[in-house]
């Protein structure tokens, strides 16, 4: 065959030589053929990170759950471990108080029903915490615990005398000496069960009088003039005003509020067959002075003391006090007639108080006076007969001014505790029932 036939031969075998691609160039040509498969690929792929989205998600909601949950389960342990039941806890998360119950481990029973019922205080948390049987607090002893603070009590000191004391044995401190170590007062009061408002003895003296003094107001009818409480030598009532023959002895005089009053109370009494009449009313300074000097010569200061007021603190001195008599029965002890009977049970209604009660020495530091009374306004004088305390222990709770302003009680606690509010109730004390019967006796003759 000849070599040019040869030579065409092979050039048509390169022509039709087959050309296996590399791998690459294979794979590249499948994914191009093929976008189907492709696109199934690249769904697997995104199902898988969806998942691990997911993943985290779950994670973060249960870790989330556990920051939120897991803490409240704790905060419900200690306060299951405190004493509160489930539905007491709910009334605490409500009102927000458990990290503050937590925190100062403050349980009682009596705390626990007051949460419960929406009635506490969270102001006085602490305090309730030391209330036990049939104790219970309102607005009246958060404004005590507000004077007590004002007279130099802490706390501790607080707590202590409401977890053994009641209320009557609690408002005279308001009258004595700052006790440092209160737990001798309160061994006392123990030691005196029967004590209560309508009679108050104690074994030991809290006071010293004329020791620690202030002036009183003399501008107010409602001042308090005691054996702490003084006027000024200078001092003199506006509009002294003579007492008529009808209700005073000659001489006797008033500041003009206090006069008509007396005629008034006087004149109530004559239209129930009752006379009575002032035989000893506004004295001066210097006046009190020569009576008290007198009553030392002849008894000796101790015993002049408990009778006579030292010059300056004499309620006398302000024109709104009396000392009375029955007519007629001027030789007797004023209580010994028909006439205190009356006067006794009626004076509020005039204005007038009985100044200092039987069986309240140790808290007015006098004697029992049966013809001494105070006029103090109307309104006032029946709120402080139906508190049962002396006027003393009243005008320091209700009426004093505050010596730190910062130990006052919220308005809220000051509005519903305000003395007006006892003019509300219809109950008087207990020994009130006796005046009563006396009235009716007065009233018989």
């Amino acid at each position: 065959m000849p070599k040019t036939e040869t030579k065409k031969r092979r050039k048509k075998r390169r022509r039709y030589r087959l050309v296996i691609p590399s791998l690459e160039e294979a794979r590249k040509n499948s994914e191009a053929q093929s976008p189907v498969k492709k696109r199934r690929k690249n769904t697997r792929f995104k199902l898988r990170n969806v998942r691990k989205e997911v993943w985290f998600v779950l994670a973060g909601i249960v870790v989330l759950l556990g920051v939120l949950l897991i803490p409240g389960a704790i905060e419900k342990s200690k306060l299951k471990k405190l004493g509160y039941n489930k539905e007491t806890i709910a009334a605490i998360r409500r009102q927000k108080l458990a990290k503050t119950l937590i925190d100062n481990q403050y349980y009682s029973e009596y705390l626990a029903s007051c949460i419960r019922s929406g009635t506490v205080n969270t102001d006085y948390l602490s305090l309730y915490t030391v209330i036990e049987g049939e104790k219970y607090l309102d607005d009246t002893d958060f404004l005590m615990v507000g004077r007590l603070r004002d007279k130099g009590y802490v706390e501790e000191q607080i707590l202590n005398l409401y977890k053994n004391l009641r209320f009557v044995d609690i408002t005279p401190l308001l009258i004595y000496d700052y006790q440092v170590l209160e737990q001798g007062y309160i061994d006392d009061c123990l030691a005196h069960p029967d004590n209560s408002r309508s009679s108050f003895v104690l074994t030991h003296n809290f006071y010293t009088p004329y020791e620690n003094t202030y002036s009183a107001d003399p501008n107010r009818t409602d001042m308090l003039v005691n054996k702490t409480w003084h006027l000024d030598e200078t001092y003199e009532p506006k509009e002294l005003t003579p007492l008529s023959v009808h209700c005073g002895a000659s001489g006797t005089q008033l500041s003009k509020e206090a006069a008509d009053a007396m005629e008034e109370w006087a004149a109530g009494g004559k239209a129930v067959g009752v006379s009575f009449y002032a035989t000893s009313s506004y004295r001066s300074y210097d006046s009190q002075k020569a009576l008290y000097d007198n009553y030392v010569f002849l008894h000796g200061q101790e015993q002049a003391d408990r009778e006579s007021a030292r010059p300056g603190f004499s309620e006398h001195q302000t024109g709104l006090t009396v000392d009375v008599a029955a007519v007629g029965d001027e030789d007797k002890d004023f209580s010994e007639t028909s006439a205190f009977i009356w006067a006794s049970a009626n004076c509020m209604d005039y204005g007038w108080i009985l100044r200092y009660p039987e069986n309240k020495e140790d808290i007015t530091g006098y004697e029992y006076e049966s013809w001494h009374y105070r006029y103090v306004g109307k309104d006032l004088a029946q709120a402080v007969y139906k508190s049962g305390m002396t006027y003393d222990e009243f005008w320091s709770l209700y009426l004093k001014p505050w010596s730190d302003e910062t130990n006052r009680p919220s308005d809220t606690v000051l509005a519903n505790s305000d003395w007006h509010n006892l003019l509300k109730s219809e109950e008087a004390p207990a020994e009130g029932e006796a005046s009563q019967e006396g009235t009716e006796e007065a009233q018989a003759q």
